[in-house]
């Protein structure tokens, strides 16, 4: 059982402790955009590797957000053009090798524990197993015939009082049930579970699986003159047709309305803003989410027209 116990172990200290594999960092996937690749809740180790070749599925921070996608063309000037398996459409926007974290070199299929089942065999089986363990060790003190076998037996395992065994399956069932209920003391992507009720005609049903998404923001060209224009894009991942709110910041004041845009089919949205004053604008979007994801915000992008 100790060896079960370790097999299962190794994949939650490997995602905690990257660096024992030669990786530098660890993520949760979140949605299903790299599907069947990735699904949510796998866990996905990464490091920091060049050269970055086409097919390489990489993780990118973009601001405030952090997505896993494959890279499907290189640019000039080390930018990349990526792709989530799943979507129809390249990514709106290129990203710059400086915003890659690195290349995705393991992946341990968690997306059972995201799952309704997998919540339950999460707690249930560790403590099922922590139960039948200490029974056991139990039945084999019980067990003894008469007092000279008990004794013989108790100074045997004398320094036994939790296997090996049940202190493993222990560490699986906290790390299982953290990861399951308080998910958002995970680092990396997130994805879980909330409860809600409802009733209509004496049916009722409870439990919405809710995740999250991330919108990237983009500003071409960065730099400008008075009086010109800059072309603002992003993309919802997953993909969703939603209002996207486009708001900007100028000289670090306020944040100010700029445009409400709807993304396409495939959640990529564009919009292009003409007449700028002079100044230095930070940009950013915002959607709002719907009944299956939260509403996610994207990093800022800097625009300065002279």
């Amino acid at each position: 059982m100790t060896v079960i116990c370790l097999v299962l172990v190794i994949p939650i200290v490997v995602y905690s402790f990257p660096f024992m594999v030669g990786a530098d960092s660890s993520y949760t996937v979140m949605s299903g955009s790299m599907s069947p690749a990735l699904s949510p809740g796998d866990l996905v180790i990464v490091k920091g590797e060049d050269p970055i070749y086409i097919g390489d599925i990489v993780t990118v921070e973009s601001g405030e957000s952090t997505y896993t996608h494959r890279v499907i063309e290189k640019l000039e000037g080390d930018r990349f053009v990526l792709k989530g398996d799943a979507n129809e459409d390249p990514d709106a926007s290129f990203v710059e090798a400086s915003q890659i974290i690195g290349k995705v070199v393991m992946v341990f299929p968690f997306s059972h524990l995201y799952t309704p089942y997998g919540f339950g065999l999460a707690l249930l089986a560790p403590a099922g197993l922590i139960i039948g363990n200490q029974l056991y060790i139990v039945y084999q003190h019980t067990k003894r015939k008469n007092k000279k076998e008990t004794m013989l037996w108790r100074r045997k395992n004398r320094n036994l009082v939790i296997s090996t065994s049940t202190l493993l399956l222990a560490l699986i069932l906290t790390v299982s049930t953290t990861r399951l209920i308080a998910p958002q003391f995970i680092a990396g992507s997130r994805s879980y579970f909330s409860d809600t009720e409802s009733g209509s005609d004496n049916i009722f049903s409870a439990g919405v699986w809710v995740f999250s998404s991330t919108i990237t923001c983009l500003a071409e060209p960065p730099t400008i003159n008075s009086g010109e224009s800059v072309t603002i894009s992003g993309i919802i991942d997953p993909p969703h047709s939603a209002e996207v709110t486009i708001e900007f910041s100028l000289n670090k004041g306020p944040w100010t309305l700029l445009a409400k845009v709807t993304s396409d089919s495939v959640g990529s949205y564009v919009y292009v803003w003409g007449n700028i004053g002079v100044g230095s604008y930070e940009i950013r979007a915002i959607w709002n989410g719907d009944d299956d994801h939260y509403g996610a915000t994207s990093g800022t992008v800097t625009v300065v027209v002279s």
